[in-house]
C-alpha cells in the first residue's frame, strides 16, 4: 500500500501487543465487503476497490487505539521520575520505606546511584518540583527520604548492595578523581568484578563533596561512612595525594597495567569575576574560600566584617550561609530575580532567615579600592530581556543606575569549571566542553 502511495496506519509491531495480537488499526473499506478488514493479512486483488480514510473507519481506529492504551500508565513513568536525572524508582522507593524496608529500599536506590544519604542532602531536588502531590497540599520530601534511609543502613556493618560482586574479571581500572562522579564510578565497576585504584589530588576521599560542601549541609563522619560502601567491595583501593599532571599522567597509568581510565576531575576552578578590580585583596575565589574553611584553615573572613557574594546558585548560598556562621554581614547579589535563581527555594529561605540580605536585578561592574584592597563593589541595575540559550532572561543594563555596597570581601560565586590545565601535556587526547 505504501509502495503505492496509500498511508494505512499500524501498530502490530508495538511491544504492549502479544504476539498473535492484531492492533486493528489498519482496517479499511472494500467494495463488496459488508465490514473493514485488516489490511495487514489481506491479499490485494486486481480491481479491488480500497477506501483507507474515511468518518467511520476514523471512529474504528479511535476506539481501537484507546484500547490499546487502556492500561498506559503501566508504561508511562511518574513526572518525579522521569525529572531525575538519574530517573530512581521514586514510587517503587518510597513504597518500600513506607513498609519500613529499608534495606531493600536503599538496594533500589544504588542500581542506579550508590550514596542515598548524600543524595539526600545535597540534591537540588528536580523531583520534588514536578512532584503531583503538589497539586493537593505539597510535595513529598522525596530528597529527605533518601537521606533517612541512606544513614539507616550506612550504620550496617555491610552496606546493602544493589546486586553480589561479580566474580573477579583480572581487569584493573584506575579511577581519578574521589568525587561523587569518581566514587561512583568505582562502586559499579569493583561490583561487576574488575580491580579499582581510585587516585585523588587531596589526601581523603570525598572530592568537592567533602571540600567544597560545608559541614552543615554534609557532615563529613557519615559521608566517610557512606563512601566506606566502596571500599568494602572486593580489589579496591585509594591513593590520595596522587594529581594527575604531576605526579602521574594517562599514559603511566596503562604502562603500569591498567586497562582503562575514568576520569572524574570535578569543577575545582571558580569563574573569574571579570571586572576592573578582581585582583584586589580581598576577592577570593568561591571554591578556594569553602575549602580552606572546610580544612579548617584560617579564612579572610570574620565577626563584623561585610561580604558580598554574587551569584545565585548553591555555591553562593554556601559561601554565604558560611560567612555568616563566621559572623559576617552577608549580602547576596544576583543579575535576575529570585525565581531564576539555580539554588533550591528552600536554601534561598533558609539564608534569609539566617539574616543574609538578597539584592536582586543587580550586576558588578568594578570592585572598589580602599587602602589598596576591597572597599566596596560597584554595580548597575538590570532587567529581564529576551532568553538565552539556558532558558533564562537575559539580564539587560539599565543606564544611570549605578550604586555601591561598601564590603571588605567579594565573593564571585557564579559556578565553577574543571581544570583540564594538564591535557596540554598529555598526547593525543583533547578536552571539550
Amino acid at each position: 500500500a505504501q509502495r503505492a502511495g496509500f498511508e494505512v496506519p499500524t501498530l502490530c509491531d508495538d511491544e504492549k501487543l502479544a504476539p498473535a495480537a492484531a492492533c486493528r488499526m489498519c482496517l479499511v473499506e472494500i467494495e463488496g465487503y459488508h465490514r473493514p478488514m485488516p489490511s495487514c493479512h489481506l491479499p490485494v486483488e486486481p480491481g479491488m476497490k480500497i477506501t483507507q480514510a474515511s468518518d467511520s473507519l476514523f471512529k474504528l481506529r479511535k476506539q481501537n487505539l484507546e484500547y490499546i492504551l487502556s492500561d498506559h500508565n503501566a508504561y508511562c513513568m511518574p513526572p518525579c521520575q522521569v525529572s531525575c536525572p538519574t530517573h530512581i524508582d521514586i514510587p517503587g522507593y518510597l513504597e518500600l520505606m513506607s513498609k519500613g524496608q529499608h534495606v531493600e529500599a536503599a538496594r533500589l536506590v544504588k542500581e542506579v546511584l550508590p550514596f542515598p544519604y548524600m543524595l539526600g542532602l545535597v540534591c537540588p531536588k528536580p523531583c520534588q518540583e514536578v512532584c503531583r502531590r503538589g497539586l493537593v497540599e505539597e510535595e513529598i520530601a522525596i530528597c529527605q527520604c533518601h537521606g533517612y534511609t541512606g544513614e539507616l543502613v550506612m550504620e550496617m556493618e555491610q552496606a546493602p548492595t544493589p546486586f553480589p560482586q561479580m566474580a573477579a574479571t583480572g581487569k584493573r581500572v584506575a579511577v581519578v578523581g574521589a568525587g561523587p562522579a569518581g566514587m561512583t564510578a568505582a562502586y559499579y565497576i569493583a561490583l561487576k568484578g574488575h580491580a579499582v585504584t581510585v587516585f585523588d589530588m587531596m589526601e581523603k576521599q570525598g572530592g568537592i563533596a567533602r571540600y567544597g560542601i560545608p559541614e552543615y549541609r554534609l557532615p563529613k563522619v557519615k559521608l566517610d561512612k557512606e563512601l566506606n560502601s566502596v571500599w568494602q567491595l572486593r580489589d579496591t583501593e585509594f591513593k590520595g595525594g596522587m594529581m594527575l599532571g604531576r605526579d602521574f599522567s594517562i599514559d603511566d597509568l596503562f604502562t603500569q597495567g591498567y586497562d582503562a581510565v575514568f576520569l572524574g576531575l570535578g569543577a575545582w576552578r571558580s569563574n573569574e569575576l571579570r571586572v576592573p578590580g578582581e585582583d584586589l585583596p580581598g576577592v577570593i575565589e568561591a571554591i578556594n574560600y569553602l575549602r580552606m574553611n572546610s580544612e579548617g584553615n584560617p579564612v579572610p573572613v570574620g565577626k563584623g566584617q561585610k561580604v558580598v557574594v554574587l551569584g545565585g546558585g548553591f555555591t553562593t548560598f554556601d559561601c554565604a550561609r558560611t560567612s555568616r556562621r563566621l559572623g559576617a554581614e552577608v549580602t547576596v547579589v544576583y543579575r535576575r530575580s529570585r525565581k531564576e535563581m539555580g539554588a533550591h527555594y528552600s536554601e534561598v529561605d533558609d539564608a534569609e532567615h539566617e539574616g543574609i540580605r538578597l539584592e536582586f536585578f543587580a550586576g558588578a561592574i568594578r570592585v572598589v579600592e580602599k587602602n589598596g584592597r576591597v572597599g566596596g563593589i560597584e554595580f548597575q541595575r538590570m532587567a529581564l530581556g529576551e532568553p538565552d540559550a539556558s532558558g533564562r532572561r537575559r539580564p539587560v543594563a539599565v543606564e544611570g543606575s549605578n550604586f555601591t555596597i561598601e564590603c571588605d570581601t567579594v565573593i564571585p560565586a557564579y559556578g565553577q569549571v574543571p581544570n583540564l590545565d594538564f591535557f596540554e601535556r598529555e598526547q593525543g587526547v583533547k578536552a571539550r566542553s
